[in-house]
């Protein structure tokens, strides 16, 4: 597979100039847009990756699913799902909430459910130690996340805190961007997708996939379930997770984004690589 995946990235790598990198993040905006990386882990293989291995890069929206999971599988359903739905949403992913956030994948979902986390750490250390990841908080990209003037998280939170859904708005968002600003490898988001694969390991798995592949994709999601199928997450970074229940995790990274916020790069190779692997 590695000669596939080689050949995928030199093909993949000319979607790139089809997206832009996002502006409104100042260190977003200069990296360079031709990096790319790949990392797949089937549960009957190791590790598989090529291109950019060794980059690391913030996760950004892509933490989502496994702050639902560690919550989840921590305090429990009924815990989280008093706080946010899971249902799919039109809306703007940035959305200024009117009542309950629709889902955990959207801003003000993720916010409120930052609120129960005792801090990013407690997220961080979890991660790390059921996948064996080295996620590590990138300082420099959170200043440059808290730099942008019109930061339309603070609304959301102080929102969030007027419908008496949160209660420290300044502290929970601040959480809410420490875990955003976890980075690691292709490899390290592989690591960590691996925890929902096996989706007889805990109850909670499936739901986490469901809310993923509904919602994952920002305004795309439906349109993605329906072309590709998979629970998928996609960030501003340019990271990009799928999911093939009991079968595989493929991560990508490529930070040249479409219209929408998806990476061009990653869609492209993750239609690709599920092709060839329900092939074999």
């Amino acid at each position: 597979m590695l000669e596939n995946l080689q050949h995928l990235l030199e093909t993949a790598q000319q979607e790139i100039n089809k997206g832009e990198l996002p502006s409104y993040i100042p260190l977003l905006a200069q990296v360079d847009p031709q990096m790319i990386a790949i990392a797949i882990k089937h549960v009957n293989s190791d590790f598989v990756m090529a291109g950019d291995t060794a980059v690391n890069f913030p996760l950004m929206s892509a933490i989502k699913p496994f702050l639902l999971l560690y919550l989840l599988e921590n305090l429990g359903g009924d815990v989280v799902f008093q706080i946010v739905d899971s249902e799919p949403s039109s809306e703007p992913f940035n959305s200024i909430p009117e009542g309950k956030p629709k889902n955990p994948m959207i801003n003000s979902g993720a916010i409120a459910l930052s609120s129960l986390l005792t801090s990013s750490e407690t997220l961080q250390n979890w991660l790390n130690q059921k996948s064996g990841a080295n996620l590590s908080l990138d300082l420099e990209m959170l200043t440059s996340v808290r730099s942008v003037a019109n930061r339309r998280n603070l609304e959301i939170s102080d929102r969030l805190n007027s419908l008496d859904i949160i209660f420290s708005p300044s502290r929970d968002l601040s959480v809410y961007e420490e875990i955003c600003c976890l980075r690691g490898s292709a490899q390290d988001l592989a690591k960590i997708g691996a925890l929902l694969v096996n989706t007889e390991m805990s109850l909670n798995i499936p739901i986490v996939l469901k809310v993923m592949t509904q919602c994952g994709m920002y305004a795309a999601s439906a349109e993605f379930a329906k072309d590709i199928g998979l629970p998928s997450k996609s960030s501003v970074s340019g990271a990009l997770i799928s999911i093939m229940p009991n079968q595989a995790v493929i991560a990508c990274y490529s930070p040249s984004l479409d219209v929408i916020g998806n990476s061009v790069a990653g869609k492209f190779m993750i239609r690709q690589v599920k092709s060839w692997l329900e092939t074999k």
